[in-house]
């Protein structure tokens, strides 16, 4: 099982993720939850996540800090970025840190799906080249 974190100021997004994906089916463990960036990057300097799911736009610390924050900490960790913003300079940041995709909410459970299924697939490629 890979470990997943997610990242999201409203809580509807918090508790739906939860119930909206068969985690289990891509192998895929909520191993953590946070409302705001900075409890995250606590969350993270202290547990292994392989999979960040995260907002762009947060109280104190947004998503684009936070993956920044994850890239200076050197933590490999895939990330999926949720937004109610179709804002060109987001995604661009974003895809300047290395996202897997930038999903749009309401979120579309088949489009996160699948996402999350090629995600695990590169982590599993990344893994078995390594060893």
């Amino acid at each position: 099982m890979y470990n997943v974190l997610i990242v999201d100021d409203e809580q509807i997004i918090l508790q739906g993720l939860n119930f909206l994906i068969d985690w289990e089916e891509h192998g895929l463990e909520i191993a953590g939850q946070a409302a705001i960036g900075l409890d995250a990057l606590e969350l993270i300097k202290n547990q292994t996540f392989h999979i960040l799911i995260t907002d762009i736009k947060m109280p104190k610390m947004n998503g684009i800090e936070l993956l920044e924050e994850v890239k200076r900490l050197g933590k490999n960790i895939k990330t999926i970025v949720l937004s109610g913003y179709d804002d060109f300079q987001y995604v661009k940041s974003a895809m300047k840190l290395g996202i897997e995709d930038y999903l749009l909410k309401p979120v579309n459970e088949e489009e996160l799906s699948s996402t999350l299924q090629r995600t695990v697939d590169k982590i599993e490629i990344e893994l078995s080249t390594k060893m």
